[in-house]
């Protein structure tokens, strides 16, 4: 850890402890999406060995359930606000109690002047997936990307095709942006496989089936797995069903609506939000793990698919073809013939699972969250350094 007293360049002498500051809105969810797990990952792994002592801003009254208990030195700054905490609630704490550096795991920083800062910028699906975000939408994250990149000391992203994306779209300085992949959650690595059947059927799956994790938002193109499942199989007979999990609102029941119109409805079966010992065993049982995104910055479920062992068919497009890097399918998101020629010769084709099982197990056992955070830290001590000496 950065002891006291570091010199800065202007040399001011500084008695106090050197701070991080990190934005961890989006951590210790009970049910988190992409960027919650990312953000969970991270700060946990950085609090169990930090790099200099941490403040971590909540918009909550106190830490979260499965928030980690923080070492001394380091604190959870409760700033809770139901609208424009990043706007309001965060900048005027951060000009209260400015930290040495600032973490932002989720694209956007708050207004007006900050200390130096390190951000994540996950994606650029509203640029390349069109209709999939509304215009005020689409707006609102490109304003965040650019104010990121105009105004971060340092930009974090999870994959290669990010960073490009980055510089080609924006102008982005290649030098100033990190490329950190993620990894996978040791919960669900950890989740006995002996349990596998009895989750399944605490949830009522019916066997065999083919998976879809996540389905929140219109870029996730579920709707194209639905629609390749009825026309793979457009009869009942020896047919798979298709479970979608995270799947949750309105998107949950527009995916219902089409099931019926299809006449699948009886083969869809949509689940909410679930813990890592039931998404484990989902993955484990499934026949295979689909991936019809338009785009991903990353692709984690296709990851986590990879992991447990589920062999994975996917979109083309955007970084699962990079995390995947040979080790599925991988097939044009919008292209309905080929998505329904792809299932029916997974479901034929038990050797071929076996061989994408196998192939995605050793791909995946190059991502680690544990590796991911030491990334995290040696920019963080970097940047530390930068602007205080060297530690």
């Amino acid at each position: 850890m950065l002891g006291a007293g570091d010199g800065r360049p202007n040399d001011r002498t500084y008695t106090s402890p050197v701070v991080i500051g990190i934005d961890a809105s989006r951590a210790f969810a009970a049910f988190p999406t992409g960027i919650g797990v990312y953000s969970t990952e991270v700060i946990s792994g950085l609090a169990a060995d930090p790099p200099a002592d941490l403040r971590l801003y909540l918009n909550a009254r106190r830490p979260p359930e499965g928030a980690p208990r923080l070492p001394e030195g380091s604190e959870y700054a409760p700033i809770p606000l139901r609208r424009g905490w990043t706007r309001l609630r965060l900048r005027w704490e951060l000009a209260r109690r400015p930290p040495d550096l600032l973490f932002v795991p989720a694209y956007r920083l708050p207004p007006g002047r900050l200390p130096p800062s390190v951000v994540t910028v996950h994606g650029v699906e509203h640029r390349m997936t069109g209709s999939a975000y509304s215009q005020a939408a689409a707006r609102s994250v490109d304003d965040f990307v650019r104010d990121t990149l105009g105004r971060a000391r340092r930009v974090i992203t999870p994959s290669e095709t990010t960073r490009s994306d980055l510089c080609q779209l924006y102008g982005a300085d290649p030098a100033k942006v990190t490329v950190i992949p993620h990894g996978v959650s040791e919960a669900l690595l950890g989740a006995d496989p002996r349990a596998t059947s009895v989750e399944l059927e605490r949830l009522r799956v019916p066997r065999p089936y083919l998976l879809v994790v996540g389905a929140h938002h219109p870029r996730k193109n579920v709707q194209q797995a639905v629609r390749a499942l009825a026309a793979a199989f457009p009869g009942a007979g020896g047919s798979p069903s298709l479970v979608v999990a995270n799947a949750a609102g309105e998107a949950a029941s527009e995916l219902a609506r089409l099931a019926q119109e299809l006449g699948v409805g009886r083969r869809v079966l949509l689940l909410p939000h679930l813990g890592p010992a039931a998404l484990a065993a989902l993955y484990r049982g499934s026949e295979a793990t689909l991936v019809p995104s338009l785009y991903e910055g990353f692709g984690l479920p296709a990851l986590e698919a990879m992991a447990l062992g589920s062999p994975v068919l996917a979109g083309d497009s955007g970084a699962v073809a990079e995390v995947a890097a040979g080790a599925a399918i991988l097939l044009p998101s919008r292209d309905l013939q080929r998505w329904a020629e792809g299932i029916r010769e997974l479901m034929s084709n038990q050797d071929l699972r076996r061989h994408l099982s196998g192939l995605g197990r050793e791909r995946s056992s190059r991502y680690t969250w544990e590796r991911s955070v030491a990334e995290h830290r040696a920019v963080l001590l970097e940047e530390l350094s930068a602007g205080r000496g060297a530690p």
